[in-house]
């Protein structure tokens, strides 16, 4: 059994040691890549006021230009971030939430995220109302669960495009019209969006998004992207306020004060190293990876075909029937199964159910599955 692309392996310097079966989490950056961020860092500190008074403006704004390219949008329809964290705790905290409110929130959505409403909701007296999905519920069941939860006093939606604990993708364009007909702000959680599913992002129009380009894209740690619709351009603003606060969307996030920008100076050679490849090559590589994975846990655990969701992602879960012990008891297994079988792998608890989520890189071999289906077996047997 031979993966296609598996030569690519050595574009990588993860420890031998170790199956690395997790990128879904945060991601690994190509050797390329790192090189490229040494060079900016190198260039910086041979003249810092040189390169942060004179240079930083132009390089970051064409950095955003390369991103805003492969994302199919304009340079000034998107903002530099962090990661999608910053980018909740930017929405949520400026959108101009009201005692009596209602906030939307799916239970499949990233813990992080649901803390960040939570807090909002808390200090404007709003309400977070969570709404039940469950894994295996069609894009249909879905809708109908969300447009039963909308009352006159639902104001905003915050939903995955894919979700991090279970995997599935939600039918981000079908609620976009739901929120319009509605009059409901429409946030999307794009943490796994990019480099694996092209989203047309002006027939989205959500009113926010964000994403992370250091999942998929495999860039380096620190770069996100914010995409704020024209009609709260002039409502949000960063989190940080620095110097060029006074311009419009996007310039005041390209200007955080003194920070190490090379992460975001270096996307565009991590877009640039899988472009060279071909996008939908590297994209039916890394699903043939999870899937080959994905069925040798199956096997192991006796998981039926009925029992999963097949999207074509580079990441996807497998049911664990036989566990408890909580969010506690997930990490404690997940830790034990890195130490004594040397696989990185995740196990999320989520509405009362435990799954163990694959993740297909082109660094990964069939032995980095294998090894996973014995640590399976010898863990949950």
């Amino acid at each position: 059994m031979e993966f296609d692309l598996q030569e690519l392996k050595s574009e990588w310097n993860l420890d031998p040691g170790y199956h690395h079966v997790n990128h879904g989490s945060f991601g690994a950056v190509p050797s390329v890549v790192q090189r490229e961020q040494s060079q900016w860092r190198d260039r910086i500190q041979q003249n810092p006021v040189r390169f942060f008074a004179r240079e930083l403006r132009d390089e970051v704004a064409h950095a955003r230009g390369e991103v805003a390219k492969f994302l199919g949008q304009e340079a000034d329809q998107i903002a530099l971030i962090r990661n999608t964290t910053e980018g909740a705790s930017t929405v949520m905290r400026g959108f101009p939430l009201k005692a009596g409110d209602e906030v939307l929130v799916l239970n499949q959505e990233y813990g992080a995220v649901t803390k960040a409403v939570a807090r909002a909701c808390e200090a404007a007296g709003a309400k977070l109302v969570e709404v039940d999905v469950d894994y295996l519920d069609t894009d249909e069941k879905v809708i109908q669960k969300i447009t039963a939860s909308i009352t006159k006093k639902s104001r905003m939606l915050v939903i995955d495009h894919i979700t991090s604990a279970t995997a599935r993708t939600f039918p981000i364009y079908d609620l976009s019209r739901i929120c319009k007909e509605n009059e409901i702000a429409y946030v999307v959680d794009a943490s796994h969006s990019p480099g694996t599913i092209d989203t047309d992002l002006d027939r989205l129009d959500a009113d926010f998004w964000f994403g992370n380009l250091h999942k998929w894209v495999s860039a380096p740690l620190g770069v996100g992207v914010l995409r704020i619709a024209p009609r709260w351009q002039g409502v949000l603003r960063p989190l940080i306020v620095s110097w060029r606060d006074d311009e419009p969307y996007p310039f005041p996030w390209d200007m955080l004060g003194t920070v190490d920008p090379t992460s975001w100076l270096s996307a565009p050679s991590a877009i640039n190293f899988f472009a060279k490849i071909g996008w939908e090559r590297v994209r039916r590589a890394n699903h043939q990876r999870m899937m080959y994975g994905r069925e040798l846990v199956m096997k192991e655990l006796g998981i039926s075909p009925e029992m999963i969701r097949v999207d074509f992602l580079p990441l996807g879960v497998v049911p664990i029937l036989n566990m408890s012990g909580g969010r506690d008891g997930s990490a404690a297994v997940q830790a034990r199964i890195a130490e004594e079988f040397k696989v990185e792998v995740p196990i999320s608890f989520i509405a009362e159910k435990y799954y163990l989520r694959i993740s297909g890189m082109l660094y990964n071999s069939p032995e980095d599955y294998e090894a996973l289906a014995v640590a399976v077996r010898k863990t949950f047997k």
